[in-house]
């Protein structure tokens, strides 16, 4: 073999690399606004960041002033509740129908040690989540060791994914990572348990950022029908769980006991929490389906800069230093890049003509149509 012909090969070769290494892009789809398109993977971004937002404070409110720190009994009212949802869609919605895929038993066996696994690791994601919330009661403390999920993200898909990363990303993986640490300044404590708690929930959410935007890729399945399947897998599993934890025997304790709130107060906080979990599981799903996991953690990383002041004026668990004032400051500067680059790329500008324009293109075309009409008249007459 010639040193042309084992260059040619080494080159093809390297060009087959890469275009393993970049990630697959789907061609986007946008929603017609009246002045303007916006890409629907934009849209599901922002929807997961709000639901993240809601979902945050209200299991706070939940777990510390309810002091219901039941975590399998709150999931299971989550999938049980995901389950009624998707059922009622799935019988009256034929667009969900096209969007999630065929639901059967059989398309389940299909994959199911996939399933299987998702729906293992899922509980253990949410379950040290939860934990997380409860052990650092401190939101900036929390929002600061949250927020590194991003660094983290990134120094896996640059160094390890060889992802190719804008300047623009890079500067705002480091203008957060900047505010985080500030952020939490004052409540570096020692606290390890939070802290573990919360390095196990980023770790875990970095792995579930990998599978959900790979999960279609690898196995042709949309996120969307990997969600339900879920829910259906991990009822049984929470109801086993909660008999062999001893939550039962602590629930109806807690039942038993006197408390200076209503129950009926308890139950609407239970709905919200159901509603808000179903939205942001929904959304994150459809938005790493349609997004990389770096985009999608940079664009909700703005969602703690509203968590640390929603919980300040809802929670009153911690005071405002200058430390704290400069980290949100910091991560606010990033949120406002963050934001504005991820609208410039996901906006089409709609070019609508004034309706001034269409109506004397109206009045033009009558005209044209009568002079036609004046000369096959004169046409005929010439002919009789």
């Amino acid at each position: 073999m010639s040193s042309k012909e084992e260059s040619d090969i080494i080159i093809t070769s390297t060009k087959e690399l890469g275009l393993a290494i970049q990630p697959k892009q789907e061609k986007k789809s946008y929603l017609n606004l009246y002045c303007f398109k916006l890409s629907y993977g934009i849209i599901y971004t922002y929807m997961f960041i709000g639901a993240s937002m809601a979902i945050n404070i209200v299991n706070r409110v939940i777990f510390l002033q309810y002091k219901f720190k039941f975590n399998f009994t709150l999931m299971l009212f989550h999938q049980i509740f995901c389950i009624c949802f998707f059922l009622t869609l799935s019988k009256t919605s034929k667009s969900f129908i096209e969007m999630a895929g065929k639901i059967s038993f059989q398309d389940f066996m299909r994959l199911k040690y996939q399933y299987i696994f998702y729906t293992l690791f899922f509980i253990f994601k949410t379950v040290v989540a939860f934990l997380g919330y409860q052990l650092v009661v401190n939101i900036p403390m929390y929002v600061s060791l949250r927020k590194l999920l991003t660094g983290m993200t990134f120094v896996y898909q640059y160094f390890f994914k060889k992802r190719k990363i804008s300047k623009l990303n890079i500067l705002e993986v480091i203008l957060l990572t900047i505010g985080a640490i500030l952020t939490g300044m004052d409540d570096y404590s020692t606290d390890i348990k939070g802290y573990i708690a919360v390095f196990l929930k980023n770790t875990t959410g970095l792995i579930n950022l990998e599978i959900s935007e790979n999960f279609k890729k690898k196995n042709g399945v949309t996120n969307l029908k990997l969600l339900i399947y879920n829910s259906f897998l991990i009822i049984p599993i929470l109801l086993f769980a909660i008999l062999i934890s001893g939550e039962y025997t602590k629930l109806k304790i807690y039942f038993n006991k006197e408390h200076n709130f209503h129950y009926y107060r308890l139950c609407i906080q239970l709905f919200l929490s159901c509603v808000i979990e179903l939205t942001t599981n929904t959304s994150f799903f459809m938005s790493n389906e349609k997004n990389s996991s770096l985009f999608t953690q940079l664009l909700s990383d703005t969602k703690y800069i509203f968590i640390t002041i929603l919980s300040y004026r809802v929670l009153k668990t911690f005071v405002f230093t200058w430390k704290n004032i400069l980290g949100v400051g910091i991560t606010t500067l990033a949120g406002i890049i963050i934001t504005v680059n991820s609208l410039y790329h996901n906006v089409q500008i709609s070019k609508r003509k004034p309706k001034i324009e269409n109506s004397n293109k109206d009045v033009e075309k009558k005209e044209n149509e009568k002079e036609d009409k004046e000369v096959k008249e004169e046409e005929n007459l010439e002919k009789k």
